[in-house]
């Protein structure tokens, strides 16, 4: 299987923490669109396996897009890609978005997952993060897209934002796992440069939050999402039974994929491929044919780090016998010999299998980099 993601660089504005890509300039869509269209179209080749299974619109905004030219993007993605009859088709939205009429319209074009970004149901907090919505928008895009049969939806959460209590973090925590909801990304804040959130902290506006009180949120998301049914298979994710999202599970399984749009990424015949994250020279450099995308071959090493990495992300860990197989008994050695400088309090190794505990999960980037060998 492979997977394809498009990456669409359009916002309304930019919320005060989102380093992404994207602009907030819907003019240049008549630009963007026949260069992504021609890109599809010169890397159809780029997958040796061209049987797909996902596609996944992100961004930025992808629900900035008319319906036409979603319309327009997925003919020509099944133009020259084969794609399974029961593909995962994922789409980002924006709760103030999604109105009836545009819902039953994504239903109508295949689209058969929805991944809404509610950030939070606590109109301080969304204000905070410069959201454009209201906590009963949210609400209500998700109770829409329900009725109109979307049977496969995403909620997204952010915590250990500043000013964000533990009494209004399960409050929003309940109020969104009552929702009609089979998936639950939660993403701990983080303040990255060149952001409008970064800039305010150096300016004193705010203060981050207590580490404690972050771990506590996260502990508290755990428990609470749990009591839904809804439960975590990798650090961000959580999900009803069988309703994993199947395109980013493909990524931390290593399966080839194709970015399209500008700063998408791609995974292909052991490379990795980085589209320039500029959406003028983007579309300039396609128009002319000219490389507009950079690669490097991955080595043995490279692989062995992003298993490591990847694998820990989940709840299942990284399978020894597994990385035995793949690495050898000279890596394997090194990872175990590695293990042991690792907080025992952070990490079970039962069953050959490597697992991150809740405290590990919390902590894992600073494990996985002592880990890499």
């Amino acid at each position: 299987m492979s997977g394809i993601y498009i990456h669409i660089p359009f916002c309304k504005s930019k919320c005060s923490y989102c380093d992404f890509y994207s602009i907030a300039n819907s003019k240049k869509l008549t630009d963007f669109m026949p260069a992504l269209l021609k890109e599809i179209e010169v890397r159809k080749e780029c997958l040796t396996d061209k049987n797909i299974e996902t596609i996944y619109f992100g961004g930025g905004t992808p629900s900035q897009l008319y319906i036409q030219d979603i319309e327009i993007i997925l003919n020509q993605i099944y133009t020259h890609f084969q794609i399974k009859a029961d593909a995962e088709i994922s789409f980002e939205a924006n709760p103030d978005d999604l109105n009836i009429n545009y819902l039953r319209a994504l239903k109508n074009l295949g689209v058969n997952r929805l991944s809404i970004g509610l950030q939070s149901l606590n109109d301080d907090m969304l204000r905070f993060l410069r959201r454009r919505h209201t906590a009963d928008d949210a609400i209500s895009s998700v109770e829409n897209a329900d009725k109109c049969g979307f049977k496969n939806i995403s909620a997204d959460l952010i915590y250990g934002i500043p000013r964000l209590s533990e009494k209004m973090w399960q409050e929003t925590l309940h109020k969104t796992l009552k929702l009609p909801i089979q998936h639950l990304s939660a993403y701990h804040l983080e303040i990255e440069e060149n952001t409008l959130m970064y800039r305010q902290l150096k300016e004193n506006k705010f203060q981050v939050i207590d580490e404690e009180l972050s771990f506590t949120q996260y502990c508290d998301l755990l428990e609470i999402s749990s009591t839904y049914n809804i439960n975590q298979y990798e650090i961000s994710n959580f999900s009803k039974l069988g309703y994993q999202s199947k395109h980013n599970s493909a990524y931390w399984s290593r399966i080839e994929y194709l970015g399209f749009g500008p700063s998408a990424h791609s995974y292909y015949q052991n490379k990795r491929a980085f589209n320039v994250s500029d959406l003028d020279l983007y579309c300039k450099q396609i128009k002319k044919s000219q490389p507009h995308y950079e690669t490097e071959t991955l080595s043995v090493l490279d692989h062995i780090n992003e298993a490591i990495m990847l694998s820990l992300r989940t709840v299942d860990g990284i399978n020894i016998n597994d990385f035995e197989k793949d690495f050898g008994s000279t890596q394997t050695e090194k990872l175990k010999s590695s293990l042991k400088t690792i907080n025992q309090s952070n990490y079970k190794l039962e069953n050959a299998y490597v697992r991150l505990t809740n405290k590990g999960m919390f902590v894992s980037d600073s494990i996985i980099k002592k880990l890499f060998i």
